[in-house]
């Protein structure tokens, strides 16, 4: 049996073991489902996957995600996302690749970068960039 995708815009939109393409409203509730993209003021994701997330809060619970961009709020407990940007990160046993917030709680946290290390990691590769040059003009 075939599933299909669809657009889904209304003011509050539960999903229950199915798929969307793009869904835009107010309140976003998806369990073990999924969506390519997201826009909603609240969204909550338990046992599924999502492309991007754009939200005022973002709630993922046992779920993935490429990208969450929170304008307050992102929470994931047993989550994982690619790149999470928010204003608050709250994390409890999650993976994140790229991390960029004001401020962060959480415990067992992995990220692969902070903006902290990405700084750190551009300034290292300047660095040697120069260092290069250097060596290469003797």
């Amino acid at each position: 049996m075939a599933h299909e995708e669809h657009d889904v815009e209304a003011p509050a939109v539960t999903i229950r073991q199915g798929i969307a393409r793009r869904v835009t409203a107010q309140d976003v509730a998806i369990r073990q489902g999924g969506a390519l993209q997201i826009t909603g003021g609240t969204v909550r994701l338990s046992q599924g996957g999502i492309g991007i997330a754009m939200a005022e809060k973002a709630t993922l619970e046992q779920a993935a995600a490429q990208a969450v961009i929170a304008r307050d709020t992102a929470v994931l407990d047993q989550a994982a996302a690619g790149v999470v940007l928010a204003r608050q990160a709250q994390v409890r046993q999650s993976a994140i690749g790229i991390l960029v917030a004001n401020e962060v709680k959480g415990d067992g946290l992995r990220v692969l970068i902070s903006v902290r290390s990405a700084f750190a990691f551009g300034a290292g590769l300047g660095f040697a960039a120069a260092l290069l040059r250097l060596l290469r003009r003797r």
